[in-house]
Formats: structure tokens, sequence, C-alpha cells
């Protein structure tokens, strides 16, 4: 199995030196129809950088549950947004039953 990066161009480009599968959207408005390009049965993980999982969150939550793709919420090359955190949360959260990672 592969794997695969969707993002924003300037934050794909050097995966695709490691040898991964990009896609990459021009503007983040345009991630839906990039998604279309992506067969997420052809991977086991996807990564997907933060401003393009914001617009495909409803389209990546039929993949919910899946074993396969993993998929992972990575930064932006100007920084996070701390939704991979949150994510991350989330999935702990429904694992366990309650927030043992980030309680305050």
């Amino acid at each position: 199995m592969k794997i695969a990066v969707v993002g924003e161009k300037s934050s794909v480009d050097g995966f695709k030196a490691l040898g991964l599968d990009t896609f990459a959207v021009s503007r983040v408005s345009d991630a839906v129809t990039v998604w279309q390009q992506v067969d997420p049965d052809d991977y086991a993980v996807l990564f997907i950088t933060e401003p393009v999982y914001e617009v495909l969150r409803d389209e990546l939550e039929s993949l919910r549950g899946r074993t396969v793709p993993v998929i992972t919420v990575i930064p932006e090359v100007s920084g996070s947004r701390g939704l991979g955190e949150e994510e991350l949360r989330l999935l702990v959260e429904r694992a366990v039953g309650t927030d043992v990672m980030f309680r305050e």
C-alpha cells in the first residue's frame, strides 16, 4: 500500500521528493475537486494538511472507523492550527470514553 499527501502545493512538494503520492491544491477552496482524484482504497496512509482537512471533513467522515487508510492531519508549512491535536484528542476520547489526554 502507498502513502499520499493532500494539501497546499508548498506543503506537499517536499513529500513528492520522498516518493509519496501528492495531491496539491492551488486554493483551499479547490480541496473537494482535488479529493475526487484520490482513491482512498489505494492508500494505507493519507496525510492531509489542516486547512484542507477543514474543507474535507464531511467527505472524510465515510472513512472514519476504517482500519485503512489511516488519516493523519498535519500542519501546513506556515504552522499548526491545532487540528491534528484536536482530532487525536477526539479519537482517544471516543476509544476510552473520556478526555484523558488534554484535561487541564
